[in-house]
């Protein structure tokens, strides 16, 4: 019992003096974690590397490496250009784009109500139904800042007047 408290009270302490002072754990405490992780993605080695398996297979194993060597995926994305990171930026976009290009139909039956348009209007300073539209869509994308932020670097300059089109445009499959 005297060794279950002592135990208990020198991980306690352990854990509060690794934490209040920025420290990590020993590399030592990693090996059997590292070990295991080792030991699984040697066994799905032989169905990520054989060719010849279907391509359900060389997934499954494709997610079990990523999962135990995040690390080592993470350097071969960035030595290949970061395809994975552009791949899943473009992804997030591309929903994103899909979500705020829906709303330019929605627009129509906020300002088929009289009220509700002209509050819009002085809103955004706009009379013309078009233009009052694609002003009500640039407020939009403002609070997708992801979305924005990559439409510039892909796009360039985002305006109310050519947001429609570069949506229209991420949402198109690529070639």
């Amino acid at each position: 019992m005297t060794k279950f408290l002592l135990g208990t009270a020198l991980g306690a302490l352990l854990a509060f003096v690794f934490v209040r002072f920025n420290l990590e754990p020993p590399a030592v405490l990693d090996l059997p974690e590292k070990l295991q992780k080792n030991v699984v993605v040697t066994v799905v080695e032989g169905d990520l590397y054989d060719l010849t398996r279907d391509v359900e297979t060389r997934t499954r194993a494709l997610e079990v490496y990523f999962k135990n060597r995040a690390g080592a995926a993470a350097k071969l994305d960035a030595a290949a250009g970061h395809p994975f990171l552009s791949a899943l930026h473009r992804a997030r976009a591309t929903r994103e784009a899909r979500v705020l290009a829906a709303q330019w139909t929605a627009y129509d039956q906020a300002l088929a109500k009289p009220p509700l348009k002209a509050a819009l209007e002085r809103r955004h300073g706009v009379s013309d139904t078009d233009a009052l539209k694609r002003a009500m869509l640039f407020a939009a994308l403002i609070r997708k800042p992801f979305l924005k932020s990559w439409l510039e670097r892909t796009k360039g300059s985002v305006t109310s007047d050519n947001l429609r089109d570069f949506l229209n445009e991420v949402n198109q499959p690529e070639p």
